[in-house]
């Protein structure tokens, strides 16, 4: 949703909110859990040099995909969104196509000459189907959903052989998540509250997979009873036409929900820095918009 009145922004100000910046700690966060899910492999070796490649690349991909939806829609934010970066003319649209392409093509040339990163490619494919596709719903679903849960096996890089039951599961829960909340963004610029209900189902993926460890991790109730809080006032607030806060109380609901999944898997210390994303994601949501 953009902002009500027109106000002016450096050029810095405008990179920084086409970036989204202020949801980048909730990639992190889904990075921290694609590592917590290769521990649990017998094929896992810690490299500090590769996993910090990996958190770069995606990290970048993200960026780039924020900006080539910009530079997508700017003909519909020009009716809609004038304050928007490119619309008030303090970006160009040219600017934003170069350097979103650019972006993604060195990432799959990187991803492309480090073997096992070439789940890196699939990501560049699942973001730049979402840039063309996002005004159909049930496209932008799809295709953002695909890019959340590439991430946890981008991370986790599974071998050949190697029993894939947990990170499917995981990705699906936050393929899942993305899905509603892609689904929620869509309505998030109509003045009626008759979806807010929708809000709830974000609860789902969490939920089942605390219910199908219960025994084993019975202690991932404590930070998804937290998580329940938190979606409960996003619901609040879209249930009062507060949308903007809602729509950021969701979107830093990807650290809390990595946050009870690295619960489940005994990762506490993981849980621990998906907690610090948590709080990194709201207070930067007071300075720039992460929607």
């Amino acid at each position: 949703m953009g902002i009500e009145t027109v106000k002016q922004v450096s050029k810095t100000e405008a990179w920084l909110g086409m970036l989204r910046i202020s949801n980048a700690p909730t990639i992190v966060s889904n990075i921290f859990v694609g590592t917590a899910i290769a521990i649990q492999s017998d094929y896992f070796v810690w490299n500090a040099s590769y996993d910090l490649f990996l958190a770069i690349c995606i990290l970048a991909i993200y960026f780039a995909g924020m900006i080539l939806n910009d530079a997508f829609d700017a003909k519909y934010d020009k009716k809609l969104r004038p304050e928007r970066p490119i619309p008030s003319g303090i970006v160009t649209r040219a600017a934003a196509w170069i350097l979103g392409i650019a972006i993604l093509v060195a990432v799959s040339i990187f991803g492309y000459g480090h073997g096992s990163a070439q789940g890196l490619l699939l990501l560049v494919v699942a973001v730049l189907l979402y840039t063309f596709f996002h005004r159909w719903l049930i496209p932008a679903i799809l295709f953002m959903a695909a890019c959340r849960g590439l991430v946890y096996f981008i991370v986790a890089n599974p071998v050949q052989g190697a029993d894939l039951t947990l990170l499917i599961t995981f990705s699906i829960a936050l393929a899942c998540y993305t899905a509603v909340l892609t689904c929620i963004g869509s309505f998030e610029n109509k003045k009626d509250t008759k979806y807010a209900w929708v809000t709830w189902l974000l609860m789902l993926p969490p939920t089942y997979v605390v219910l199908n460890n219960l025994t084993t991790s019975w202690i991932a109730c404590i930070p998804l009873a937290g998580m329940a809080y938190w979606i409960w006032l996003a619901w609040v607030n879209f249930q009062s036409g507060n949308k903007i806060s809602g729509m950021h109380k969701i979107l830093s609901g990807f650290c809390l929900l990595d946050c009870v999944l690295a619960v489940s898997l005994g990762q506490y210390g993981i849980a621990v820095l998906c907690l610090a994303c948590f709080i990194t994601t709201v207070a930067f949501h007071r300075k720039i918009l992460g929607t």
